[in-house]
């Protein structure tokens, strides 16, 4: 099988996802997707902060009678729906002999509450700790794959490609802007920077 590898751009309760491979030595773009980490409609799952500490959007309803439980109950689902979307993904590749060997996680800077009344007590926070939780979630789905994983800070993604890929790849942003996903997907900026993550994946391993 060839080797390909994703780059993933969580969002809450949802990921952008591209698939890439590198043959003859050029970027091939395998594949875009929008990949779910909860059933439409459960918010208890889709977002498991923002239940448990009686937001919905912006505004304020009833926290649940034991929050802390449809938390939990919210993380497990989450990560339970994330592990077959990966499945489903990496069965897929493999029908076109494909094998999911890398990923590149795009991560941000927040930093997870110190306690639990702290993560589901204020709204920014709530938003941080979702961001978090998606990830986390596509991470162990990806572990129990068996594919390795690489975390990129998101706001010095360009940079990065700049120091690792360019000595490799001159022409890598050329390259990018004139891919083309086969599967017909999207192919706006936030699919472009999940390219460049899972290149940066196949390179090296952090």
């Amino acid at each position: 099988m060839k080797r390909a590898a994703i780059g993933i751009s969580a969002h809450m309760g949802w990921a952008a996802t591209t698939v890439i491979a590198i043959e003859r030595k050029r970027l091939r773009v395998l594949r875009t997707d929008r990949i779910a980490t909860a059933e439409a409609g459960d918010r208890e799952a889709l977002e498991p902060y923002h239940f448990a500490g009686g937001f919905d959007g912006l505004a304020r309803v009833p926290r649940p009678p034991d929050p802390q439980k449809a938390l939990e109950r919210g993380l497990s689902k989450q990560r339970r729906f994330a592990a077959r979307s990966i499945e489903k993904l990496t069965r897929a590749l493999a029908d076109h002999d494909y094998r999911l060997a890398r990923a590149g996680l795009l991560v941000g800077r927040g930093r997870p509450a110190p306690d639990f009344e702290k993560a589901i007590g204020a709204h920014p926070q709530i938003h941080v700790q979702e961001g978090l939780a998606v990830r986390a979630s596509i991470a162990a789905a990806l572990a129990a794959a068996d594919v390795q994983l690489r975390e990129v800070d998101q706001k010095a993604l360009v940079a990065i490609a700049d120091d690792e890929l360019a000595s490799i790849e001159p022409a890598w942003s050329e390259q990018l802007d004139t891919a083309t996903p086969q599967n017909g997907g999207a192919w706006r900026k936030e699919q472009k920077h999940a390219a460049v993550a899972a290149w940066l994946a196949l390179r090296r391993i952090r």
